[in-house]
């Protein structure tokens, strides 16, 4: 008898924690479907008669939609045109456009960003051109850009404010043309947490990407190419930067420029083709201080192809005052 009331009131007890745990989902599942809730705007430029943003009754600008989505998390379908317009994507919004060649984004202010983007915002399909930047990141802002063409801003194409580095305020770049900017094509001012893949990023009249010191970053499956720079400017200090399987090339100085000022890092490259640029294929700068090279920039299990490069394959250090 002592056997079986100790099996019953242990078969009460898991009974009890069961129930006590079945209630709770039941009390906090509505709250977790309300809060994972996004409402769905639309946008035509072509848009005429009654405007709600609705699918049958689209909104006619960008900025109409985002005023209409202000605090909630909402995704907007832009159909195809031209909108000219500077816009802010705040938290939780992502903006998707009906295609990258033919849905635009021309800045009506080239004095400011075509598009700011701040946290956990996406911006996926459009042509972003005409502003001083054209897409400017905010510190510790998540975002994603995708599949975008992002060119003739008067600046860089993708300019990113420095913030903490970690996952949750990382910016991912995928399958994106950054191209024909004024200046750099992407540009991190200070440390940040980047993927930047299966890009290309070519024709920019400066650097094809410049990493600050401090960068946490993955590159790789990129094509860099034809940019009045290096193709890439990577700094030592603080960094971790990893590429893989890139393909830089023509790039008027080098096909990549690291440098230090006396704080170690890793930049690691591996699997990559550096050719036909017109100083060294990677060239190591010593701006102050001094670092152990030979640690601090590693290359993966496959060297790179380094060949035709203007002034050699790797410089020696060249130490700059």
């Amino acid at each position: 008898m002592f056997m079986i009331s100790q099996k019953n009131n242990k078969y009460n007890k898991f009974k009890s924690i069961f129930l006590g745990i079945f209630l709770s989902v039941l009390i906090l599942a509505p709250f977790f479907a309300f809060s994972s809730h996004r409402s769905d705007f639309y946008v035509n430029t072509k848009a005429s008669g009654e405007k709600n943003g609705s699918k049958d009754h689209p909104f006619e600008t960008i900025n109409d939609a985002l005023d209409k989505a202000d605090g909630k998390k909402a995704n907007i379908h832009v159909a195809k045109g031209e909108y000219k317009e500077n816009i802010t994507l705040e938290k939780g919004i992502k903006l998707f456009g009906e295609n990258k060649d033919n849905t635009i984004i021309k800045a009506k202010k080239d004095k400011w960003a075509t598009v700011f983007i701040e946290n956990d915002a996406e911006i996926n399909g459009f042509t972003i051109k005409n502003g001083k930047r054209g897409i400017w990141v905010d510190d510790n802002a998540e975002s994603k850009i995708v599949d975008c063409i992002i060119k003739d801003n008067n600046e860089e194409g993708i300019y990113i404010e420095a913030g903490e580095v970690s996952e949750s305020n990382q910016v991912i770049i995928s399958n994106t043309k950054v191209k024909e900017n004024d200046y750099k094509g992407i540009r991190a001012v200070g440390a940040r947490k980047v993927v930047i893949t299966d890009n290309e990023i070519y024709g920019n009249k400066n650097d094809g990407i410049d990493l600050a010191s401090g960068t946490k970053g993955w590159i790789a499956e990129n094509s860099i190419r034809e940019n009045g720079g290096s193709g890439m400017k990577l700094v030592l200090d603080g960094s971790e930067i990893w590429t893989r399987r890139n393909d830089i090339r023509e790039n008027k100085r080098e096909g990549i420029e690291t440098a230090s000022y006396g704080g170690a890092g890793r930049i690691n490259i591996d699997k990559s083709k550096i050719v036909k640029n017109g100083l060294y294929g990677i060239a190591r700068l010593q701006r102050a201080g001094y670092i152990d090279w030979g640690k601090n920039l590693t290359f993966g299990g496959i060297m790179p192809e380094l060949w035709g490069n203007i002034s050699g394959t790797l410089s020696n250090v060249i130490y700059i005052k």
